[in-house]
């Protein structure tokens, strides 16, 4: 099958940094977020949430997610008290600001711009929020008040005033107060698309795109990250539209290959896993081979969200597109985190190693029925 068109204009590059804070979030029953059951797959791995620095060619900076904030009880009392009552098992060992400033980042220099009423130069940091999930937002007030805030479509009315001027709302009026709130309207710039999804090329160059991803929340916004060019590699950052690679693969385009090698279940006695036995285990469960494993569950529209998933697998299936979400457990083993870059992420064949690793999940259903 051919691959789909994402009509890639040519554009600059930027810099892509994962920064991993010790978050996770344990405990986490599957049937809450995906589907049909797997035999043996009933908890969620520990996931991290992962926040991501962007920095332009002309040196400018952003950040796409906060990750998760080690003080969440000081989140929104309506987010404070659903967190507490599932059960869950949460830390994070450190705010995404405390990490940036022990490796030399001084937020303030981050975003520069020229204010010519006054003839000095103004830093502003963006932090671009993917969504309002708590455990992406993480702790605004450890930025300079400069910090801008970027947020999807529906965002302001959907979610503002924030507590305690709003009680029910999941966000806090001092996370916005005094700052920049930017909401982006892809309907001004319905011209341009990456694939099938709404754009916004965010730097003005090519290298950094905002993407219109509806369905896990209000505003749920997806990026594409130019990381070279000639040839042009992109990293893809679905954020939230996916929570495990099995709600993405395979897919009509990436089908089960023959074989995997090596065994993504590391105990396993044989160094490869037959691509028949994923097709066994596909059937057995009512999925078709060519369809993912997991559908999602949850979200604020899930037949959108599902649409938004098939729009990432149509990027998912391209060689030089790697695909990482804010909950990848398999990055921890694949890539470098912060300070360092992963832009030479083709060269190291990082792709093609996380393709599949999530399949170690299902570790106990292939057992059965090697």
């Amino acid at each position: 099958m051919p691959l789909p068109n994402l009509n890639l204009p040519s554009g600059s590059t930027c810099s892509v940094k994962v920064i991993e804070n010790g978050s996770k979030l344990g405990n986490l029953a599957t049937k809450i977020a995906a589907g049909p059951s797997i035999p043996g797959f009933d908890i969620l791995p520990n996931l991290p949430s992962y926040s991501f620095l962007i920095e332009g060619p002309k040196g400018r900076k952003i950040l796409f997610d906060l990750g998760m904030r080690p003080d969440w009880r000081n989140l929104a009392p309506i987010v404070v008290n659903r967190i507490s009552t599932q059960g869950w098992d949460l830390t994070a060992d450190k705010h995404i600001a405390t990490i940036l400033q022990e490796n030399g980042q001084d937020l303030n220099e981050i975003e520069a711009i020229i204010l010519r009423c006054t003839y000095k130069f103004k830093a502003k940091m963006y932090l671009l929020q993917s969504h309002w999930h708590w455990d992406h937002i993480g702790c605004h007030s450890t930025f300079p008040a400069s910090t801008a805030l970027v947020v999807g479509p529906g965002f302001k009315e959907a979610l503002l005033p924030g507590y305690p001027e709003r009680g029910d709302s999941p966000i806090l009026k001092s996370d916005y107060d005094g700052r920049n709130l930017i909401e982006i309207d892809f309907a001004d710039q319905s011209s341009l698309k990456i694939g099938r999804l709404n754009a916004h090329d965010y730097f003005g160059d090519g290298s950094f795109y905002i993407l219109d991803a509806p369905g896990h929340t209000i505003g749920h916004l997806c990026a594409l990250a130019r990381t070279t060019s000639s040839p042009d590699t992109f990293i893809f950052l679905p954020a939230d539209a996916i929570h495990h690679g099995g709600e993405l693969r395979p897919s009509e385009y990436l089908p089960i290959p023959e074989s995997i090698f090596p065994h993504p279940v590391s105990s396993h006695a044989s160094p490869y896993c037959p691509g028949h036995i994923l097709d066994d285990l596909q059937e057995s469960r009512g999925r078709k081979p060519g369809e993912p494993f997991l559908v999602p569950l949850g979200g604020y529209d899930v037949a959108d969200l599902v649409r938004t998933i098939e729009k990432v697998q149509e990027a998912d299936c391209h060689e030089n597109i790697f695909v990482i979400f804010a909950h990848d457990d398999n990055m921890k083993d694949v890539i470098e985190f912060f300070p360092r870059d992963i832009n030479q992420w083709k060269d190291k064949g990082l792709g093609q190693t996380a393709r599949w690793k999530f399949l170690k999940d299902f570790a106990e259903a292939l057992n059965l029925r090697s």
